[in-house]
């Protein structure tokens, strides 16, 4: 039985990693990603950074996918203040959080619609999404260039927050904003995470009872 479970846990650690490989293959990027050590259990973290994605995010960009009473509910605010925190009383709890900015004014601004940021942490991982938001530059010109995407339309927005806060302060801004950006991207990270070891830990216990019943039937066969 030991020997079994063995195989079954190497087999499982196998497949695993080379899925985490092809995963890093896949994400290849020309320079080296900063490390964010965001973590979505921290409520506190995400209510910080719902409010500045509000205010230096959706300015251009919407979260289309989240409304803003499911953000209440797992963040720990009541739908008045949610509404009064990240919407200044102008939406409703029911509306999804969507950009302020109207129709095609990105366009004739930036050549190009603001995409849509609810799944951009899973599209391009926390990691991307950190590095660029702190990878802006500027160039001898005066204007602002980003060492991850060269050539960005999206302004420097947080230009004024890195100006007036120490490296620690940013560094605590940047992770609580991509923090938010992780949540958003899948509200139902923390529930699946918990459900998913009871989940092998009930398979585990099917499987010693598997195997005894397996012994207990072949017993008696020679």
């Amino acid at each position: 039985m030991i020997k079994t479970i063995k195989n079954w846990a190497l087999v499982s650690l196998t497949v695993m990693a080379g899925f985490s490989l092809n995963v890093q293959a896949a994400g290849g990027y020309n320079i080296e990603l900063e490390k964010v050590h965001n973590n979505v259990r921290d409520t506190e973290s995400l209510q910080r950074g719902a409010v500045h994605f509000v205010n230096y995010c959706m300015a251009c960009h919407s979260a289309g996918l989240m409304r803003y009473n499911r953000v209440a509910r797992d963040l720990g605010w009541t739908e008045e203040e949610v509404v009064s925190l990240l919407s200044y009383d102008q939406r409703l709890p029911v509306d999804y959080m969507t950009t302020w900015m109207e129709d095609g004014v990105s366009e004739a601004l930036f050549g190009i619609k603001a995409p849509d940021l609810s799944v951009m942490t899973r599209a391009k991982g926390n990691d991307y999404i950190y590095t660029f938001i702190r990878g802006y530059y500027q160039q001898e010109d005066g204007s602002w260039n980003n060492k991850v995407l060269e050539g960005t339309s999206m302004p420097n927005v947080l230009e004024g927050v890195r100006r007036h806060a120490t490296e620690a302060e940013f560094d605590q801004f940047t992770t609580d904003l991509v923090n938010f950006m992780d949540y958003v991207g899948e509200p139902s990270k923390v529930q699946r995470w918990d459900l998913g070891w009871k989940v092998i830990a009930f398979l585990f216990v099917l499987l010693i009872l598997t195997y005894l019943l397996k012994r207990e039937y072949w017993r008696d066969v020679k």
